[in-house]
């Protein structure tokens, strides 16, 4: 398998396995409170501030530690691939934070979006800053650009971060 596709591969189950577990806490926490804390978010910032700590925070600290401790995220193991720094040393704090920080620029930008100051269900979609959408998903094809240029081993969150992935 091509390490581009290996690698886009990875990051989707990485990303659906998060999902799985984060949204079934969620609908465990709901199904156990009655609806807290969920029926008590109104307004945009706090719905952020928990999609943030529940979301968010767990992925982060989830990608950094992983790729700092193991060179790889579960995506990346099921794959047979690897995260290192440029010269073939292990991450150091500040790369892998840096790589999950570049590489979940665009998700976190969407959150921001479609929840501030006003969530989009509830008429921020009706302000004309709809368009706004669009920043997070250009981000995306020149992250996958520039990941298909580097044929797999680097993308634009590993030029940043000063590293590369290989195959294990």
């Amino acid at each position: 398998m091509r390490l581009s596709v290996a690698r886009l591969f990875a990051y989707w189950l990485d990303v659906v396995m998060a999902a799985a577990v984060l949204i079934g806490f969620q609908a465990l926490l709901y199904a156990v409170t009655g609806g807290f804390p969920f029926d008590h978010l109104e307004y945009g910032y706090q719905i952020m501030l928990w999609v943030w700590a529940t979301i968010s925070l767990p992925v982060w600290i989830c990608f950094t530690g992983c790729e700092m401790r193991w060179r790889q995220t579960a995506g990346k193991r099921l794959l047979g691939i690897r995260v290192i720094a440029v010269g073939g040393s292990g991450l150091r704090f500040r790369q892998a934070l840096t790589r999950t920080f570049v590489k979940l620029l665009p998700w976190e930008a969407t959150h921001v979006i479609l929840l501030y100051p006003v969530p989009w269900w509830q008429g921020a979609a009706d302000t004309g800053r709809e368009w706004l959408i669009i920043i997070p998903n250009a981000m995306m094809i020149i992250y996958i650009a520039v990941l298909l240029a580097g044929r797999g081993k680097r993308a634009l969150h590993d030029y940043i971060a000063g590293t590369e992935v290989v195959a294990r």
